[in-house]
């Protein structure tokens, strides 16, 4: 079979821990990739998924790659780095537990990433007793609280004993053919590298996915943000020599001049330098999912899945005010906020095409901790000048005095006082009209005659204060 022939499809598969989603890979596939299924070392000695495997087969024209992330709580961000480069998703659930934390998690994080079609997966029926129609109706239920409504297919298997996969199949090809799925073959080559690892007697050698671009042999290709380059010796499509992959292919590169030893997740191979920035200071248009209920405050530490690599920072949410950026806090009532985020390390950001899902992964894994994606509008070399409001409290003195209301306390000196004069204060007060003696009280306007100012009420005067994160 020449696999150039057929058009590569990436499903990722996601899922509560224990719920079986290695194994359904196992059955699906035909071809296992060197990062295939629980190839890392401490997979085999505890028993779980620890890293994103790759496997592969052929379903009518297509060449589907099945993208496995861990379901353990622990190590969802793994499974995170894989959702920018697969075009739909496969959702895990043990049918005689129903849908468990991690399940929502990964739900959240698929939506989020704005990845349009699922299939559900109902796994382990050689040990359900029950209804298996009455529980794909409650599965249904349970998804029309998300984005992707009740119609959502469902299929029932079991992966132990390798039935249900005819019907599957036919479900996976069925979605395949009612999505648009474009590939840019003529921009730049961007490859997002997951796993690297020397040959004897062939040196480096790259597997990712090609997001755009068409690679060839004898191409030189940049290693970012290492700052390495090398020549492209041979290209492999899971085992098969080409002569060249295009966006879409999931590949393994011989590049001839790296050092190996250099490499980590989180770099790029490319074409054109330019289409990346490495930074550490990003503006955030952040899209909080409806489902995550803490409190976003100012400075919250957060992670941040930027492509295959997460990374910690702080988020930074504000409002803006006559062009000024107000220091706020969100609720998790309100949805859809500004910030500015800083994360700890540089890292490589492709611009223009790149979303980011923030994470609370110091929450409880009990508790859903996608917090939501983020869109990058502005990438920062210096922390922009920032404002906060600084209130201050004073109290009516007098209100019944010749020359008007006296507060104090809201300076403690005439020469502060005089520099209050003009300040608006909150409602039902107006602002500060003048200064009254010498020891800070002042005078103030009142916008409502017709409830009486009593002695002891109090008075907010709202100071804002312009400052920079990297100071506070």
């Amino acid at each position: 079979m020449d696999i150039t022939t057929k058009v590569p499809i990436h499903i990722g598969i996601f899922g509560h821990i224990d719920s079986g989603k290695t194994k359904i890979a196992e059955v699906l596939s035909e071809i296992i990739s060197t990062a295939g299924i629980d190839a890392h070392p401490q997979s085999k000695e505890r028993g779980i998924t620890i890293d994103i495997g790759f496997t592969s087969f052929v379903l009518d024209n297509y060449l589907i790659t099945l993208v496995d992330g861990p379901g353990h709580a622990d190590l969802i961000k793994i499974s995170a780095s894989s959702v920018e480069i697969i075009d739909y998703a496969l959702i895990v659930i043990d049918i005689n537990k129903g849908p468990q934390v991690q399940t929502g998690e990964h739900i959240i994080m698929v939506e989020s990433l704005g990845i349009k079609k699922i299939i559900v997966i109902l796994n382990k029926i050689d040990l359900f007793s029950g209804d298996i129609e009455e529980e794909t109706e409650k599965t249904k239920k349970f998804f029309n609280t998300t984005s992707y409504g009740s119609n959502v297919p469902v299929y029932a298997v079991s992966a132990k004993l390798e039935s249900g996969f005819k019907e599957l199949k036919r479900g996976i090809l069925k979605v395949i053919n009612s999505i648009d799925i474009k590939r840019d073959s003529e921009d730049e080559i961007v490859i997002p590298i997951d796993h690297h690892f020397p040959i004897k007697g062939m040196g480096a050698v790259l597997t990712g996915t090609l997001l755009s671009g068409t690679l060839k042999l004898n191409q030189n290709l940049d290693i970012l943000p290492i700052n390495a380059s090398g020549r492209v010796k041979s290209i492999q499509i899971f085992h098969q020599n080409v002569d060249s992959a295009k966006a879409g292919d999931r590949i393994g590169i011989n590049l001839k001049g790296i050092d190996v030893n250099k490499i980590y997740r989180g770099c790029y191979a490319t074409s054109d330098r330019d289409a990346f920035d490495f930074c550490d200071t990003i503006e955030v248009d952040v899209n909080n999912h409806k489902l995550f209920k803490s409190k976003t405050n100012f400075g919250t530490q957060v992670h941040v899945t930027i492509g295959m690599l997460t990374t910690v920072g702080n988020l930074y949410p504000y409002y803006e005010e006559d062009q000024k950026k107000i220091q706020s806090s969100v609720s998790g009532k309100e949805k859809g906020f500004k910030a500015l985020l800083i994360l700890k390390e540089k890292v490589l950001i492709r611009k223009n095409k790149m979303v980011l899902l923030i994470s609370r992964l110091d929450l409880p894994p009990s508790t859903l901790r996608i917090l939501g994606s983020a869109k990058i509008l502005k990438i920062h070399r210096d922390s922009p000048l920032f404002y906060k409001y600084k209130v201050k409290k004073g109290v009516i003195k007098n209100p019944e005095h010749s020359q008007g209301i006296i507060c104090t306390g809201l300076a403690q000196s005439s020469i502060g006082a005089k520099k209050i004069v003009g300040r608006k204060l909150e409602v039902p007060f107006t602002k500060v009209l003048n200064t009254f003696g010498t020891k800070g009280a002042v005078i103030i306007g009142y916008e409502n005659n017709e409830k009486e100012v009593k002695k002891g009420d109090p008075v907010y005067l709202k100071e804002l204060r312009s400052f920079h994160l990297k100071n506070i």
